[in-house]
């Protein structure tokens, strides 16, 4: 399973490697292909994770969710 999360606030190389960090932290993500250009984030899944979960691991980073869906 894959989720695609859109993203607000990535400013700088720091910024994107936080949230990835958070999101790789989050128990059941298996990878993260953040898009800096783009400001989006695919996170390949091995179970089913709450969005909130997501959105806690990104605002931790100072960064804001836009919009998570799944593809």
């Amino acid at each position: 399973m894959k989720k695609k999360i859109i993203i607000e606030g990535i400013n700088c190389e720091y910024c994107a490697s936080e949230v990835i960090r958070n999101l790789m932290g989050i128990k059941g993500v298996h990878s993260v292909d953040l898009n800096y250009s783009d400001k989006n984030a695919v996170v390949e899944l091995s179970q089913e994770i709450s969005n909130d979960k997501f959105k806690i691991a990104i605002e931790a980073a100072e960064c804001k969710v836009v919009e998570i869906k799944e593809i």
